[in-house]
């Protein structure tokens, strides 16, 4: 046995999930509410004999690995480190560490962050930028909790240290973001030079990038105030969120997490008891990032700035979230341009206001109230450009019914024309889809519900039972992973558990097995007779489907004067029409 499946095996899945979820006991299994998405009725599963974990709400599922890299947001050699200590297993490091190949990339950034941190907390050119950070409220304590640092405004002040005092190559400096290659002449030059550093960590805590403020004092007119490290093997603006590693804790207490754009914004929150605070870096939250805090909690409150950049982030940031099917509100600014301001001149203003978020809807509607006042010329057209798109989004119809609602008292107009809007954007969007089901795959998705519910009991029933259902099926070809499924078991049903016997299933049926397994609700054997009644009309909806087929087969072969053909596919629907008929008896 490998190192992964001993830790595997050496893991309780349940009590690992429990520390996530609050799990109840169904069956064979333990259920509760999905961590990975908002549900109100519990579609998440947990089987113990087999370490799975399944969420029938939204496809989430995996073994104990999997969970805490999606719970967590880390990496796979992070995940079995973790399950390894808590195990008691002793892992071979060097193996893991070898295939890893970004050891010596953390082990730099790593080391980039202490040093920028020693020269904003310890040196001499520090003192500026120390003073700085306090001028804007931000502590020791904060400064310690998010590793604040300075770099130098030398052009080599982070090589002279990681290179020449630790003996890292430049070419591992260049991959790991820290410096860049010089235009002209040979050699490199630091990255970040005279700038408040923002060290960028994953959700296990390590650093992966960096963003830099230009220090105020330092600032000449061609500096931006803010770089950010490049896309590397580590780091990717859009799959990272700064804070979340000290914020996880709290937005699963808090069962909510506030965005806000910028740095700034992010730790004077944090300072004012926001704790729940993360930041994209000034830009719309990606589908990457809300999956990261979809994982933690449904509930976004999104707190960009008081200007027209921030709602249109609101706005780009907000279809992103409803994907996930997120709770969305935003905090309006007032009072200051930003959080940052709010939160350093008064922490009780700005808890207040996040507590006071209100509802997407209400936000979009009053921004183009605000923003096309009356008497403007086209207010109407206008308002209603902006507000429609995003009500139009809105699945629940009493939902969207009271903003409709809202919108036309708002504008002065007929509730009727706004639905009629509504309506026409909501067709619009349903076209693009291009979804069409032909009416065969309708009648095969049904069956297959009936087919992997019939499964599922004969996992439980008797030996003897199976066979005797198995000759029912004798002459019966069933198409598909559930037919197949069923042929198998047919053949190789003996007394075990249906967990035991998920471990037996070939490896292309596995993954239907489990899901089968994972979703039954069955703590005991079902009665046979309802075994019997639910296999005849499995049965009986098989055998209908395929007449049907074949009668549409025989109306063809008819009209291209296939005479022959059209005999033999009317004696195969007799024979089926007489199977059918005996197991009308059954079900009578």
């Amino acid at each position: 046995m490998d190192q992964v499946e001993e830790i595997k095996q050496k893991t309780d899945i349940v009590a690992l999930v429990g520390q996530y979820v609050s799990l109840k006991k169904a069956g064979r299994h333990h259920k509760g509410l999905c961590p990975f998405h908002g549900e109100k009725t519990p579609s998440f599963m947990v089987n113990e004999e087999l370490g799975l974990y399944k969420c029938f709400g939204c496809g989430a599922g995996g073994d104990a690995i999997k969970f805490l890299m999606e719970i967590e947001g880390i990496d796979f050699v992070e995940a079995i480190k973790q399950l390894a200590e808590k195990a008691g297993v002793k892992l071979e490091m060097k193996k893991m560490e070898a295939s890893d190949g970004k050891k010596d990339l953390l082990e730099v950034l790593d080391l980039a962050s202490r040093y920028y941190h020693y020269l904003l907390t310890e040196h001499e050119e520090g003192k500026a930028a120390l003073a700085y950070l306090k001028e804007r409220s931000i502590n020791d304590k904060l400064i310690e909790k998010f590793n604040l640092g300075f770099s130098l405004p030398s052009w080599d002040g982070l090589i002279k240290y990681l290179v020449k005092k630790k003996g890292y190559k430049e070419e591992l400096l260049e991959r790991a973001g820290l410096v860049n290659k010089r235009n002209t002449g040979s050699g490199y030059y630091d990255k970040f030079r005279g700038r408040v550093m923002f060290p960028i960590q994953d959700p296990s805590g390590k650093v992966v990038g960096f963003s830099g403020r230009i220090l105020p004092s330092l600032a000449s007119s061609e500096d931006a105030k803010y770089m950010n490290s490049p896309e590397t093997e580590l780091y990717h603006k859009g799959k990272s969120l700064y804070g979340f590693y000290q914020a996880k804790q709290f937005i699963r207490e808090k069962k909510q997490v506030v965005v806000v754009e910028g740095m700034l914004d992010l730790i004077s929150s944090y300072g004012a008891g926001v704790g729940e605070s993360v930041a994209v870096g000034g830009t719309a939250l990606t589908s990457d990032q809300v999956d990261m805090l979809a994982r933690l909690s449904d509930k976004i409150i999104l707190a960009m700035d008081a200007d027209e950049a921030g709602t249109s982030a609101i706005k780009r940031s907000v279809e992103v979230a409803e994907n996930r099917s997120m709770n969305i509100k935003v905090v309006q600014i007032v009072g200051g341009k930003d959080p940052d301001e709010i939160a350093r001149k008064s922490p009780n203003t700005w808890k207040e206001m996040v507590d006071k978020a209100v509802s997407i809807y209400e936000y979009v509607l009053c921004k183009s109230l605000e923003k096309y006042p009356e008497g403007n010329e086209d207010r109407i057209r206008n308002v209603a450009a902006d507000v429609i798109p995003f009500l139009a989004k809105i699945d629940q119809e009493m939902i969207r019914d009271k903003w409709v609602k809202r919108l036309a008292e708002s504008l002065e107009i007929e509730k009727e024309s706004v639905v009629s809007e509504i309506r026409k954007v909501r067709s619009g969007i349903k076209s693009d889809l291009g979804i069409k089901k032909e009416v065969t795959a309708k009648r095969n998705d049904s069956v297959n519900q009936w087919l992997s519910m019939l499964i599922d009991w004969l996992m439980l029933a008797d030996e003897k039972l199976v066979r005797e259902i198995s000759t029912w099926f004798r002459d019966i070809d069933i198409t598909g992973a559930e037919g197949k499924l069923l042929s198998w078991l047919f053949q190789n049903k003996g007394g075990e558990s249906p967990e035991d016997i998920v471990k037996k299933v070939p490896s292309e049926l596995k993954a239907l097995a489990e899901d089968i397994v994972m979703k039954s609700e069955l703590a005991e054997t079902p009665n046979v007779k309802d075994v019997e009644k639910l296999a005849a009309k499995v049965l009986r909806e098989v055998i209908e489907n395929k007449i049907k087929d074949l009668e549409h087969l025989i109306e063809l072969a008819e009209k291209a004067k296939q005479n022959d053909e059209a005999e033999k596919l009317y004696e195969e629907v007799v024979r089926l029409n007489k199977k059918n008929s005996e197991i009308a008896v059954i079900l009578a």
